[in-house]
């Protein structure tokens, strides 16, 4: 008699740490103010490094050829805030240097994070130079240098060479009810779309790094950008869909509205508007990506300075609508009234830096930067993982088993592996894995067998494989699917 179980061989690697709700992958970071970046496992293994030629550490990702992108030190004297960076490096597995390309001169400096797009292309933030006299002209209320931000897209060329394929800048989008007789002056509770140039007296020296950017993320579905401010208290969305020169003013792109913030959130204040403080210092504004529970949403830490509790906080945005972008009423603040999922503890806490990421089995991963801990917490905030560096880190991202980037580290199973038998054919039909090139279909006689044992059936880039006159050579065979990154 012929038997064909349906089964299928899972390999899985976990440590006898890792609880069983966890989400199995490898986790990257780069301590701070170091050349070094890190990969480690679920058992806090290092099982690859890099390192750099640069101080760096702020931010870093790993990309799906297994190389990194990292940003970098610049010594900058005329833009010397904190989180300063300039350059932004990759390298490949192997730790060459494959591009290096720096934007940091007396006129801008790159700092804090890097995004890194679906195109190749790098979206930086950065500061520019604004004089008293231009500042003062603008509608500042003190003369002073200030330092607003921009955000520039970077398309690599060469090993050190980049060109800039679109800007947007904060400078172009801004109000102020201080001085009738200065630019920009109008009601600031009519206009939230716009930044009151006013609403800080700055950090940094001199006061000049009045916003602060510290988080960007690109949402390719919206093609829309989300930024987090340290100092304003809130995060912003920008339409990345508009040209250049559409960026510089009120009209164009996909919702119509050229480079003006599509979206706020966090302190109502800022724009005149009634309403609590929901951020005190926020940092890692992220949407999560499609797919994944949350997808849409925006994921930002809460540092809570002084407050002793951070808070990884959860925004459902209201819809967006092309041509008009995000509903807003007027004297009133932005929706949601309250966050759809918030995370904390009474031992959670960085008082600046942090980070979050939603992972694709629902959890979230989360870094108390301060202190050098990493914690992975389920919906219900229960840790199901964690794990501390001894130093301060800024952020941290999750690969999967089945991430491209990581080669040969991860195993990736396919799952929903179904088998039937018509005739004297086995017909084998399974899901397919994300990233997956290939698959590779062995044969085992026993489920207990490892693949050097089994027979190689195949390696097809389809998810079906008919098996022909299967039945009539086998008493009983168990299938094993393999993926291929």
């Amino acid at each position: 008699m012929h038997t064909f179980p349906k089964a299928i061989l899972t390999i899985l690697l976990f440590s006898a740490t890792t609880l069983a709700d966890s989400y199995p992958g490898f986790t990257l970071f780069g301590p701070n103010n170091t050349t070094s970046t890190r990969l480690i496992d679920e058992s806090g293994t290092l099982v690859h490094s890099w390192t750099s030629s640069r101080t760096g550490g702020y931010s870093q990702y790993l990309l799906d050829d297994g190389h990194i992108l990292r940003t970098a030190n610049h010594n900058n004297p005329t833009f010397n805030g904190g989180g300063g960076q300039g350059y932004v490096q990759e390298y490949d597995w192997n730790n060459t240097l494959v591009w290096e390309f720096l934007y940091s001169n007396s006129e801008h400096r790159a700092h804090h994070d890097i995004e890194p797009m679906p195109s190749g292309n790098v979206l930086m933030i950065a500061w520019e130079y604004r004089s008293s006299a231009q500042a003062v002209q603008a509608g500042l209320n003190r003369s002073a240098i200030i330092w607003p931000d921009h955000i520039v897209e970077v398309e690599p060329s060469g090993a050190n060479g980049g060109n800039i394929v679109w800007e947007w800048h904060a400078w172009d989008h801004m109000i102020q009810d201080h001085d009738p007789t200065k630019d920009n002056y109008g009601v600031i509770a009519d206009h939230p779309e716009l930044l009151d140039i006013n609403t800080y007296t700055g950090g940094g020296p001199g006061g000049g790094d009045w916003m602060h950017i510290n988080g960007i993320s690109y949402n390719e579905v919206l093609d829309q950008i989300v930024i987090s401010s340290h100092t304003l208290d809130e995060f912003y969305v920008i339409d990345h869909s508009t040209t250049t020169a559409e960026a510089a003013t009120h009209s164009g792109g996909n919702s119509g509205r050229g480079g003006d913030l599509l979206y706020r959130w966090g302190r109502p204040a800022n724009y005149d508007a009634p309403g609590t403080q929901v951020f005190n210092v926020v940092h890692c504004s992220v949407w999560i990506p499609p797919g994944l529970p949350g997808a849409g949403h925006v994921l930002i830490f809460n540092n809570r300075e002084g407050q002793g509790t951070s808070i990884v906080t959860e925004i459902e945005l209201p819809q967006f609508t092309p041509g008009s972008g995000y509903p807003w009423t007027p004297g009133t603040a932005y929706e949601p009234a309250s966050a759809s999922w918030t995370f904390t503890a009474p031992w959670f806490y960085s008082n600046h830096l942090g980070s979050c990421q939603r992972l694709p089995n629902g959890n979230t991963l989360a870094a108390e930067s301060t202190t050098g801990h990493i914690v992975e917490v389920d919906a219900a905030g229960t840790v199901q993982w964690e794990y501390t560096y001894s130093g301060e880190l800024v952020r941290c991202l999750r690969y999967g088993m089945c991430y491209p980037g990581i080669g040969d580290l991860g195993i990736c199973p396919p799952v929903d592996l179904s088998i039937a038998v018509v005739g004297s054919d086995v017909l084998l039909r399974w899901s397919p894995v994300e990233s997956a090139v290939s698959y590779t279909v062995y044969r085992l006689n026993n489920s207990d067998d490892p693949l050097e044992s089994g027979t190689l059936l195949s390696t097809i880039m389809t998810t079906t494989l008919t098996l022909t006159d299967e039945v009539n050579g086998q008493d009983t065979a168990y299938y094993v699917v393999i993926s291929n990154r």
